[in-house]
């Protein structure tokens, strides 16, 4: 089943339970994380798609959308994008979209495991001030995108 990432977008800072009442997500799993952790996680493989919640009032903070999948090969994206995002995204692409990040963090090797670039940009047009997270791999091809509440960031 895909998953209306546009209807999602809607629903952070709101409830899971409201998330599942809606029928947003194709199953009730509940989010899941490490005992002590603020942070709680719903991982959707299938769909492409990773929910973070805080742990109290399982509140949705986080969308992330794998774009890439390094260990699925010929993965291709089974949702819609939110327009003007697409399944195929260089760092190039998004600049001329988006125009510069607001931040970012440059390629690093991190225990012999190659990072690539990771940029925020602002998104406008929601009811909240929203930020969206673009990490590339090191070909500089997008890999994941993340949509988070502002006041979330852990910049």
């Amino acid at each position: 089943m895909t998953v209306n990432i546009k209807a999602l977008l809607q629903y952070l800072g709101k409830g899971y339970s409201e998330i599942v009442d809606a029928e947003l997500i194709p199953y009730k799993t509940n989010p899941k994380g490490a005992s002590g952790s603020p942070v709680i996680i719903l991982e959707m493989a299938k769909e492409g798609l990773s929910l973070a919640f805080k742990r109290e009032g399982r509140i949705l903070i986080e969308i992330t959308m794998n774009i890439q999948h390094e260990k699925v090969n010929g993965w291709e994206f089974p949702n819609e994008l939110p327009s003007p995002l697409q399944k195929t995204m260089s760092r190039q692409w998004v600049h001329e979209t988006f125009g510069e990040p607001e931040r970012s963090v440059p390629p690093k090797v991190i225990m012999k495991k190659a990072f690539g670039w990771v940029e925020l940009f602002t998104v406008e047009g929601f009811a909240l001030p929203l930020s969206m997270q673009f990490d590339y791999d090191h070909m500089d091809r997008v890999k994941e995108v993340a949509f988070i509440p502002t006041s979330e960031l852990r910049w």
